[in-house]
């Protein structure tokens, strides 16, 4: 039986995100489709590392409101990745 590679070893577990701050970051998913057109339509955002994902895609690729809204859910985010290192 072969054995995960020792990079796989070495990260942590993900974090799940709370519902609240999952179903805010799909909004903004579907809101600003031009910033995620690399997503498979049916992959759910479930952890932190998902939702700074959406922050940091939200930031390069999207409009002044698009910016905006991504600073305001990376202020939610911000204490929770705290908490967890």
């Amino acid at each position: 039986m072969a054995s995960a590679p020792i990079e796989l070893h070495d990260r942590p577990a993900p974090v799940s995100a709370p519902p609240e701050m999952i179903a805010r970051a799909s909004a903004l998913v579907q809101k600003h489709t031009e910033c995620f057109w690399f997503r498979h339509p049916e992959v759910r955002i479930r952890h932190l590392e998902d939702v700074r994902l959406v922050i940091e895609h939200l930031r390069e690729y999207g409009d002044r409101r698009a910016w905006r809204e991504a600073q305001e859910l990376h202020r939610c985010l911000s204490p929770l990745f705290k908490k967890t290192s």
